[in-house]
């Protein structure tokens, strides 16, 4: 078996690709981060400050790319892609050419479609896909924060055409980092387990600009998000989907029980996204599982007008003073 390399490429070093990018170099390993300007600018110059609840960190030694062009002639092992999902086929086209002829890319992105199209670009026997489920934030260029925690990262081969052992050398890499990481056979039902928990509570976090555990507290916003579970078992069910729970109710349970309360002060990213010009990832969340579930016959009433009320807000926040 081939020993996992410790070449790594983080594509899209933003907040948490920064804390995955910065424990990994913090351990020893070879990593890039590909991020904006400002953000790399100060890494470069005075190193990576990581804080919050995994400890203070200050890491030293981080290469610093604004483009994949800047890295051409170097030849990676890993490329872990953490752009936003309106930004996966682009990205995953510019660092192609860099990744090994067995070098593995590693989706930690939130939403449907990512895994597909990294496939697509790379080919499925070096494609995984991750389930992330931590939370951070960019406080100022050269400093994240980690911000909640809720569950082990996980990653997996969704068509099974990489050999189990890689999968598990890679997982145990990251894990020894200091970031929680497991490998699994299942990782489009914890793909789809994340879409549920997205799905249900990033919209309307944004729409109302309140807490997921104000979203959990209050009986309106309940009955709307577990209607939108529901769409989506019948979305999954019509596609055959398999899912970790046979029941929406079964997935509610542990939603409200298990779930948001780790997570119950933190809001939706989605709400920062139009803050910051107005694009959200709505179309791989509430609008993906829209598409899905047209393509099966399924409606989605629920999901849809979630993502109508999202995509006006794209516009409005896109031109204020705050957009592009």
């Amino acid at each position: 078996m081939k020993q996992q390399s410790n070449t790594i490429l983080i594509m899209g070093a933003g907040s948490i690709g920064s804390v995955v990018g910065g424990f990994l170099a913090k351990a020893g390993h070879d990593v890039t981060l590909v991020g904006r300007q400002p953000h790399m600018a100060a890494i470069h110059s005075g190193g990576l400050h990581i804080d919050g609840i995994w400890g203070e960190h200050h890491v030293t030694g981080l290469r610093t790319a604004t483009t994949c062009e800047q890295l051409r002639g170097q030849t990676l092992d890993t490329i872990i892609l953490s752009v936003k999902s309106y930004d996966t086929e682009q990205a995953i086209a510019e660092a192609a050419p860099l990744l090994a002829p067995d070098g593995l890319v590693i989706s930690f992105q939130n939403g449907l479609g990512n895994v597909e199209t990294i496939a697509g670009c790379v080919g499925p026997e070096r494609t995984l896909g991750g389930m992330v489920i931590f939370g951070a934030r960019v406080e100022k260029p050269g400093h994240v924060t980690v911000t909640v925690y809720a569950n082990e990262v996980h990653i997996g081969s969704p068509t099974g055409n990489v050999d189990r052992g890689r999968v598990e050398e890679v997982a145990a890499l990251i894990n020894a980092s200091g970031v929680p990481t497991l490998a699994t056979d299942e990782i489009e039902k914890h793909i789809w387990g994340k879409m549920l928990y997205n799905c249900a509570l990033n919209p309307l976090s944004a729409i109302l600009n309140v807490s997921y555990g104000e979203l959990a507290a209050e009986s309106d916003t309940r009955n709307i998000m577990n209607n939108v579970v529901e769409e989506i078992f019948a979305v999954a069910n019509a596609r055959g989907t398999s899912l970790f729970w046979s029941q929406p109710e079964e997935f509610l349970k542990v939603f409200y029980d298990v779930l948001i309360p780790p997570t119950s002060a933190h809001y939706a990213s989605m709400l920062e996204d139009l803050k910051r010009g107005g694009k959200t990832e709505i179309e791989a969340l509430n609008g993906a599982i829209v598409k899905y579930g047209s393509e099966a016959n399924v409606e989605c009433p629920v999901n849809d007008v979630l993502s109508n009320i999202i995509r006006v807000m794209e516009r409005a926040y896109g031109k204020g003073p705050n957009g592009t």
